[in-house]
């Protein structure tokens, strides 16, 4: 028997919007533009080392111990620095190019619309999201996932990232949503799974590499469409 929920919220970056392929297009426009090659800089360590530290940075950016604009530029000042250029300029372009290609990116992980289709009629679709309003919102348009969605909760609306209750909280209350009747899909164990659980609302992790976790949603898939076996 499916579980009677009213509200499905879905996280946005390598759930429904594919930040991989994406940002790894965007890589390639920023290494050409930047003659990145010519500096002795392969792509693939580029695209590498900045991740990296991209990672560290939104880690820290969740504990607040950097602000949304050291994080911007910093990720990229770090990445030159590791590879010998520390020019703090360049980094501030790279970081402007990259938000500016980021929003014209479209490509979804397999199946999103085709899923999105079969629950829109059903269920209230809402997007919670830690990205940043400029670019996520253009993201979601220029993809053609907003007719989809009822409404998108970001970070900086909640004041408050991804897993802290307070996001969650914030969620449900902005959507009229009651935790036993929503349901959280996302692909990240911490922010999306253990947020969400610990603000009493069921999880479905999205997992299409299959890699173990110790998050213990309620539903683990590996595909979208999978989602139909439980909504």
């Amino acid at each position: 028997m499916k579980h009677p929920y009213q509200s499905v919220f879905f996280d946005l970056d390598n759930t429904l919007w594919d930040f991989r392929s994406n940002s790894r297009k965007a890589f390639h426009i920023l290494y050409k533009k930047y003659h990145l090659a010519e500096k002795g800089i392969s792509f693939d360590r580029f695209d590498r080392v900045y991740h990296h530290f991209n990672d560290q940075l939104w880690e820290a950016y969740r504990e607040s111990q950097v602000d949304k604009e050291t994080l911007r530029w910093k990720r990229f000042y770090l990445t030159l620095a590791d590879m010998g250029i520390p020019d703090k300029e360049m980094a501030y372009l790279l970081d402007n190019d990259y938000i500016e290609i980021s929003k014209t990116m479209t490509g979804l992980v397999e199946g999103a619309l085709d899923i999105l289709d079969y629950l829109k009629p059903t269920y209230h679709l809402f997007l919670l999201t830690n990205g940043f309003n400029e670019v996520q919102f253009s993201k979601i348009r220029n993809s053609g996932l907003e007719s989809y969605f009822e409404k998108t909760i970001t970070s900086e609306m909640a004041g408050v990232l991804k897993p802290h209750p307070g996001f969650f909280e914030y969620a449900l209350k902005e959507t009229s949503s009651e935790p036993k009747g929503s349901l959280m899909i996302g692909d990240n164990p911490e922010t999306d799974i253990r947020g969400a659980a610990a603000a009493g609302i069921d999880t479905v992790l999205y997992n299409p590499s299959a890699t173990s976790c110790a998050c213990y949603p309620v539903y683990e898939i590996n595909n979208l469409n999978e989602l139909r076996n439980i909504l």
